[in-house]
């Protein structure tokens, strides 16, 4: 069994104003894969009012129109994880919209419901006789994910991240499934390294069975490395999650066709507030994106990383030399990650300034 496992997906923003989106190698990567799995951290609606709590706080509101979603589709995704910080943003309408288009489109789901138990229920593949358990979680409560709605007994939301839920269920699915997969949105955005909290959950999920870690929320590649032989990607970071419109006072922004879109100012960040209309656009850092390949099979299981590149025209491609700044840092965080001891060296010699 091969699995596609990916990063951030929004399948909006500046895409409707374009031809394409993916390059035909991408494409043809993606088609040799039994099943396709990413992160859509995008609530999917048309003229749905803007969720009310963040529209009083920094307004920062991530949507993709019904007319969109037809890219999921065509991109041949099986699973995606609703866990995130962007899936609430039109509201519970905007989470029942989602979920009523992912269902019509036959594509399973994981991390968000109409209550807790939906939430927490694993998508679930099979294959070759194989079945396999995909949860996701959000993490909540602290400053880099921002307002999160939790999911409760009869209240929708997402699936939080609670270690100690996730290890319960973890232990409770590995009786059923043969394999246990956790994608979990979590850490601080626009950063190569992952928080500690985030290492030591991720060594907690391995020792209570994980078989694999696949993190997203940073919109940055973090390290890819196995902890006692399982694979651990802390961030895949963006997959298609293209530059987009905004308007004051800050919720993504769809102009109409016909309207002079080169007069609109650029931006590299994503400001707060705005007082006109602009395009947000990704750093460079951020436009690259780590796929994990996994096959899965009676023996024992394999992982890789494959790397992808937004260009700046917001296709999509497979990335074949990744920019040695980036690499250097993602294989330094990795070997402080794996090993202690090399995480103090690090630590030492930069208070020494060596």
């Amino acid at each position: 069994m091969k699995l596609f496992f990916c990063g951030d997906v929004m399948p909006g923003g500046v895409l409707p104003y374009q031809t394409e989106y993916m390059t035909d190698e991408l494409r043809e990567l993606m088609r040799g894969y039994d099943f396709r799995i990413g992160t859509l951290e995008s609530a999917i609606g048309t003229d749905l009012p803007y969720d009310p709590i963040k529209m009083a706080g920094r307004k920062n509101i991530v949507y993709a129109r019904n007319e969109d979603f037809f890219r999921v589709k065509e991109m041949g995704y099986d699973v995606v994880s609703l866990a995130n910080n962007h899936v609430w943003d039109l509201g519970e309408d905007g989470l029942k919209s989602t979920i009523n288009i992912l269902k019509e489109n036959n594509i399973l789901y994981c991390g968000a419901g109409m209550n807790i138990e939906e939430a927490s229920r694993p998508a679930v593949i099979e294959k070759d006789g194989l079945r396999i358990a995909i949860l996701a979680y959000c993490m909540y409560g602290n400053q880099y994910l921002g307002y999160v709605e939790l999911a409760g007994p009869n209240k929708a939301g997402i699936n939080p991240l609670d270690i100690d839920k996730v290890i319960a269920d973890i232990k409770k699915y590995k009786t059923e499934y043969d394999r246990v997969i956790v994608m979990p949105h979590w850490g601080r955005e626009y950063r190569h390294h992952p928080l500690m909290i985030c290492i030591s959950m991720a060594k907690q999920m391995v020792e209570a069975g994980a078989d694999a870690v696949l993190g997203s929320h940073p919109h940055q590649v973090q390290p890819f490395l196995t902890l006692k032989g399982k694979p651990v990607c802390f961030s895949m970071g963006n997959f298609l999650f293209p530059d987009f419109y905004m308007y004051p006072p800050r919720p993504i922004w769809y102009p109409d066709k016909d309207e002079d879109l080169s007069k609109i100012k650029d931006v590299v960040a994503y400001p707060f507030p705005i007082d006109e209309p602009i395009r947000q656009v990704w750093n460079p850092v951020s436009r690259y994106g780590c796929v994990v390949s996994m096959e899965i099979g009676k023996g024992k299981d394999t992982a890789k990383a494959i790397f992808v590149h937004a260009t700046d025209d917001n296709i999509e491609e497979v990335c074949h030399n990744l920019p040695a700044d980036i690499d250097y840092k993602l294989r330094k965080f990795g070997r402080m990650i794996k090993y202690p001891l090399a995480r103090i060296y690090y630590k030492i010699k930069k208070k020494l300034h060596l």
